[in-house]
């Protein structure tokens, strides 16, 4: 079986075991920042623990001392390397965490790694209590930008976003397949460029510099 559908495989897993363990912190979820800690470290460690014993001898796997560093848990293997990243937000509002920029991701992400995971915590800040453990592959956790049929980004920075937390629930997906995945994140980056030109660049040209500009598309 390959390490695919291995991990894959152990998606029930993972979400009970994961689940069982952060319901352990009941009422003790502290603020933003700790929070996102405390869940990352006990779900990483979990995860890992699971893995060691499914996978391959010949896999190696790693979680970064730095928690700005991708992923949270890293797979190589002779083959190529696998990702695991794991994020939280607080259950009031859809989440809106950083999951990679649009113009990097190719380079970055999609040609490093034979393929991503993505573990989503919802948790109540007000409670303090851990709600419920979503594990997916990544671009099964990105949301869709609908005015130009792409991948879901931040306008101003372009960082790609998860969907709405209804549409974990009812594992709505929207790009089923990695050329879905590539097509999508090329109608945004050439929508966010569009955007930013129309909005910033044109009112601030002379006739001439537009004429210029036309003549790059001759």
């Amino acid at each position: 079986m390959s390490i695919i559908s291995t991990i894959n495989g152990l998606k029930p897993e993972i979400i009970q075991k994961v689940s069982a363990e952060l319901h352990k912190l009941k009422g003790e979820l502290d603020d933003y920042e700790i929070a996102w800690k405390q869940l990352q470290d006990i779900s990483a460690k979990v995860i890992i623990e699971i893995l060691t014993e499914k996978l391959p001898d010949t896999c190696t796997l790693s979680s970064p001392k730095s928690k700005s560093t991708y992923p949270d848990i890293k797979i190589e293997t002779p083959e190529g390397n696998y990702a695991i990243d794991i994020k939280g937000n607080e259950s009031s509002k859809n989440p809106w965490f950083d999951m990679a920029r649009i113009d990097t991701l190719e380079k970055e992400r999609l040609d490093k790694y034979l393929e991503e995971w993505e573990v989503v915590i919802k948790y109540d800040s007000e409670t303090k209590e851990f709600i419920k453990a979503y594990f997916l592959l990544f671009r099964e956790a990105v949301g869709i930008r609908t005015e130009c049929d792409g991948i879901k980004y931040r306008p101003y920075d372009g960082k790609v976003r998860p969907k709405t937390w209804d549409d974990f629930e009812k594992e709505k997906i929207y790009w089923n397949t990695k050329d879905e995945f590539k097509t999508g994140l090329k109608n945004s980056i050439v929508h966010r460029w569009l955007s930013n030109i129309k909005a910033h660049l044109v009112p601030n040209l002379t006739d001439e510099q537009k004429k210029e500009f036309k003549d790059l598309f001759d």
